[in-house]
């Protein structure tokens, strides 16, 4: 089964069987409930993970004690990454919903990469492309919140294959968290998007309604 699992992982797509097995080897298959902490920002970094079923999100803590979501992690992606070339998580992880993931030690998966290279050639494509995902984001967090909210209405219709409807995969109050505001800022911003008819909401639903004043603000 972890054979099965790590093959429909995007990363690996083209690893040998033998190559599977050998990281297989190293894979400790972890469960954890929703609402539960994988590792916290500044925890000794020893392992890095592979999220096989649910759903993970990536967080900052700033020094106030505020919180961003900087990523959603799905199914079939990684996470927690940098171990294998910092001492300390950079961020805190939380399931958003029942897990089923892999652990793998930083030094087993080291020498996993001496002896594979090409995956050690994998790890830095993933983690070049976080990079330049990080960058987005603080650029995001930098402009006004109607902005960012609107960037990101407009994100996920495309990413669900819509120019006009999209739903939300979870509560209002984890979408302020990942545009880096509080839910009563986000609640102001979503009720004046409505009443200046640029969207409608119903749940965790909306449909654009007004696309072209929604793409101007969200390059304001």
């Amino acid at each position: 089964m972890i054979v099965d699992d790590l093959r429909r992982t995007p990363l690996l797509t083209g690893l040998t069987d033998g190559q599977l097995a050998k990281l297989a080897a190293i894979a400790l298959p972890v469960s954890l409930p929703a609402e539960a902490t994988i590792f916290l920002q500044g925890d000794p970094a020893d392992a890095f993970y592979l999220l096989a079923e649910g759903s993970v999100k990536v967080l900052k803590v700033f020094r106030d004690g505020r919180t961003a979501t900087i990523r959603h992690v799905r199914a079939g992606e990684t996470f927690g990454e940098s171990v294998l070339f910092n001492e300390f998580y950079p961020s805190t992880t939380e399931t958003m919903a029942a897990v089923r993931l892999y652990r793998f030690g930083s030094d087993d998966f080291r020498g996993l990469m001496l002896a594979e290279p090409e995956l050690g050639l994998r790890i830095i494509a993933t983690m070049a492309h976080l990079l330049v995902v990080l960058n987005q984001r603080v650029e995001e967090l930098l402009l006004p919140v109607p902005a960012r909210l609107a960037r990101y209405l407009l994100d996920l219709c495309s990413e669900q294959g819509s120019p006009t409807q999209c739903r939300l995969a979870f509560a209002k109050q984890e979408l302020a968290a990942r545009l880096g505001t509080v839910p009563e800022t986000l609640s102001r911003t979503l009720n004046r998007f409505v009443r200046g008819g640029l969207i409608a909401v119903d749940g965790n639903a909306f449909e654009v309604l007004n696309r072209p004043a929604l793409e101007r603000l969200a390059q304001q």
